[in-house]
């Protein structure tokens, strides 16, 4: 757990959000696919701590986005360089490694994209070739960061490909084949993306689920198990999960 302070929040455009914080410790383990919990200092509404992604790092600074839509996103985006939060992190499990020379396909849906360009700084440094696919339900809803090309699918047809992401990634298949496929959005996607692909390639997903604790104290985030009885929490046992070890009978979306 680390007192963070603010170093400034960038508006991205309509509810999007980047807020930049100096964290040594977090900055210098996290890795792609980890979360942190984010508490407000002094406020007791909301009294939970929140759920973030880690966006990127450099040097000891963490970056996060988010959508400003509920009341702790929208306090986080309200916040202005010098004020203080706690950070516990980084929290879970986040992608697996990839060797060099092998190609992954990122799948993201919306804010989704969060995960993006830490995981491509990693797969950078290991000399791994990547594409991301980027779906939405029109170009409004499509997040993009400077510096990261993406091949968009929007479900009005306004931007790139006409359909979504999953339909976009079937047709790629017909010409070629990822060595491994990641994927974050929301729940239906990531169903959609294991029911199409979870038995052609190995297939990671990195679920969206309420937290309160980040930890698995509260047993508020259960995934359930494929294949067997009982439950994975998200926040202890992933947010990323192997395709083959979840099915989405229980566990949603957060906020």
């Amino acid at each position: 757990m680390e007192l963070s302070q603010v170093l400034g929040t960038r508006s991205l455009g309509g509810n999007l959000f980047i807020t930049r914080f100096r964290s040594p410790n977090i900055a210098f383990a996290v890795l792609p696919g980890q979360f942190v919990m984010v508490s407000f200092e002094g406020v007791l509404d909301p009294l939970l701590p929140r759920a973030f992604s880690v966006c990127d790092v450099s040097g000891e600074d963490v970056f996060l986005f988010y959508a400003a839509i509920g009341k702790g996103t929208r306090m986080m985006s309200e916040l202005r360089a010098g004020d203080m939060v706690t950070m516990n992190g980084p929290l879970g499990r986040g992608f697996p490694d990839v060797s060099a020379g092998k190609m992954v396909w990122i799948v993201v849906g919306g804010s989704g994209m969060a995960v993006v360009p830490l995981l491509a700084r990693r797969l950078n440094r290991r000399d791994a070739k990547f594409e991301i696919f980027s779906g939405a339900r029109t170009e409004s809803h499509l997040v993009h960061f400077d510096g990261i090309s993406t091949r968009d699918a929007t479900d009005d047809g306004s931007k790139g490909y006409h359909g979504t992401v999953v339909d976009l990634i079937k047709e790629s298949f017909q010409k070629d084949k990822p060595d491994k496929l990641f994927a974050c959005g929301p729940t239906r996607m990531l169903e959609a993306v294991q029911s199409e692909f979870g038995g052609t390639v190995p297939t990671y997903l990195s679920v969206e689920a309420p937290m309160a604790c980040g930890m698995g104290f509260c047993q508020g985030c259960p995934i359930r198990i494929a294949g067997g009885e009982g439950y994975y929490l998200a926040c202890k046992d992933g947010p990323v999960f192997r395709s083959d070890e979840i099915d989405f009978g229980m566990g949603g979306d957060s906020e």
